[in-house]
């Protein structure tokens, strides 16, 4: 016999952790905009940790932009979810109570606008990817965006997630609600100061509002985010009901570690993350950094280069010992030479713990998955990289090869078909000894690694390998 999740099932779960407070006495200060698996696996559990010391003011109100399928699969669970936590010997349960409800912008837009305009939420966090922020190729608000025009047009009515908070920030002036911390989550670099000039530029645009208030009311730190969270399958869900018993649609897998760097710059009062293990920090930067130049690229590297050698998940592209050689040079010999990293971040260590995190066979995270959107993902997580080694005079012929491998990808139709990529439709219509000049020539998806000969050079070197013998093109890197 099989139940499903909620509040009536709870105490049926004995093979779960289970919320030790009174959820019933838990009053909103959290708006979360992008309700998917990651938050749910990260910031919901901190503040999940929050409300169990006894401080309740903290409960999380998501928000979905897009989709209604959160909504569906958590309201018939009182909103109750399953953190089902995978390492290579066990599978620990806990259920999660910190979300009080989820809210859609199709259908309930104001609602969501007025609750962000409202005294009683403190916090507003995002986890909308890149392409959320509606950005150009300055990582600038992009006023040539669809959603962008729409919440130009008409700020009451908006579309985006910039849009969503301009409005709720513009009703909390009128309102006198108080301060507002405003926190980004996604894998950006600088979130905090791209979360603020766009909203910044997006309220410009709209007119009629103090800037003055904002400057006096509202901050936004910046944040560092780590946990592997895949997506659950049909497949994980039946295996999770066969085990307990229960039935949970809104099942989360992830694994064992997970880490938040928050920087303390809030506007006024917060939840105490760091009770739950969260750092706070002066400078997120250097974290920052770090992960998105060491932990991101690599995932990104072993995605595309996985996707040309067949695999189907990153622990089989890990378990490639050619792969991870690869990965582990590319690190050690262009990465870490040339970024700034925090002092007390053992960088030997950590390198090695996200290659074996990565190794993690419980956790099976798609090649595909992580592939996608590589638009948005390499000008934070490689292009930089690349342009420091060039200006220190120094080779980066492994960030070279990622870049070739995420073209090749994009230019061979069967293997782009896996993964989405908006920014790169055109490339599948080019291929062979042309396809760099191409891309250079016809889009600014390089950037300024595009404009420098050097790396073009190396990049199309990188490109002509990977028609031959992927073994081979890798092997001459390690």
């Amino acid at each position: 016999m099989t139940i499903r999740l909620c509040n009536a099932s709870l105490d049926q779960f004995s093979a779960a952790t289970r919320p030790g407070y009174d959820r019933r006495s838990v009053k909103p200060g959290i708006v979360h905009i992008g309700i998917g698996n990651f938050h749910r696996a990260h910031q919901a559990v901190y503040t999940d940790d929050v409300l169990q010391s006894g401080d309740y003011r903290w409960g999380i109100v998501g928000a979905s932009l897009r989709s209604e399928t959160m909504q569906y699969q958590l309201a018939p669970q009182n909103w109750l979810y399953t953190l089902s936590i995978h390492d290579r010997e066990r599978i620990k349960h806990r259920v999660i109570g910190a979300i009080q409800e989820v809210l859609t912008l199709a259908r309930q837009r104001n609602r969501l606008i007025n609750l962000i305009a409202s005294p009683e939420i403190k916090v507003v966090t995002l986890t909308i990817t890149e392409k959320g922020y509606c950005l150009d190729e300055n990582s600038d608000l992009d006023l040539n965006h669809t959603d962008i025009r729409n919440d130009i047009r008409q700020p009451a009515l908006p579309v985006s997630a910039p849009g969503l908070i301009a409005e709720g920030l513009r009703r909390r002036q009128h309102g006198a609600a108080g301060p507002i911390s405003i926190i980004s989550c996604d894998n950006l670099g600088d979130n905090g100061g791209v979360t603020e000039r766009v909203l910044k530029h997006l309220l410009t645009e709209q007119g009629s509002f103090e800037s003055g208030w904002l400057q006096d009311n509202v901050t936004f730190p910046g944040t560092m985010v780590d946990r592997i969270v895949p997506q659950t399958t049909a497949d994980a869900r039946a295996a999770f009901t066969k085990e307990t018993g229960m039935i949970d649609e809104g099942l989360v897998i992830c694994e064992p570690f997970s880490q938040w760097v928050i920087e303390d710059r809030f506007a006024g009062e917060r939840p105490a993350w760091e009770s739950a293990g969260a750092q706070l920090t002066d400078n997120v930067a250097t974290w920052e950094t770090a992960k998105l130049r060491l932990l991101n690229a690599s995932h990104s590297a072993l995605a595309y280069l996985g996707l040309l050698a067949g695999y189907e998940f990153i622990h089989e592209a890990v378990a490639d010992p050619l792969l991870a050689g690869f990965v582990r040079r590319m690190l050690g010999q262009e990465v870490s030479p040339v970024i700034e990293y925090p002092p007390q971040l053992d960088l030997n260590a950590y390198r090695d713990q996200i290659l074996e995190r990565f190794a993690n066979p419980a956790i099976p995270y798609r090649t595909a998955q992580v592939a996608t959107d590589g638009s948005k993902k390499l000008p934070q997580r490689v292009f930089p990289t690349i342009m420091e080694c060039r200006e220190q005079g120094l080779e980066c012929p492994g960030l070279c090869l990622v870049v070739a491998a995420w073209l090749r990808c994009r230019a061979d139709s069967t293997t782009a078909s896996r993964f989405s990529d908006p920014d790169t439709e055109f490339i599948a219509e080019y291929g062979g000894p042309d396809l760099l000049s191409h891309v250079v020539t016809d889009s600014t998806l390089l950037g300024p690694v595009g404009n420098e000969n050097t790396l073009s050079v190396s990049i199309n070197a990188a490109l002509s390998s990977l028609e031959g013998d992927l073994a081979t093109a890798v092997r001459q890197l390690i």
